[in-house]
């Protein structure tokens, strides 16, 4: 049986809902996880239950990064 890192699962779907977001927003990587990581961190903070934080996190930086879009 392989042995897996805490927090394993929650690191993939974090990267993965990043791509995702950077895609779909057609915003430039690193400023599409700058966003998401400060809402997934401040939401992280205050959670007891943790099942929905890549959702919630993903639709908080979603409405921030179409409010201000990159300047390309």
């Amino acid at each position: 049986m392989p042995i897996r890192r805490i927090g394993h699962d929650e690191e993939v779907a974090n990267i993965d809902a990043i791509a995702s977001l950077a895609e779909e927003t057609q915003q430039p990587l690193p400023m599409v996880k700058q966003v998401y990581d400060a809402e997934f961190a401040r939401l992280k903070a205050g959670a007891r239950i943790t099942d929905y934080l890549v959702l919630f996190a993903s639709r908080r930086a979603r409405d921030a990064l179409a409010r201000h879009p990159s300047q390309d």
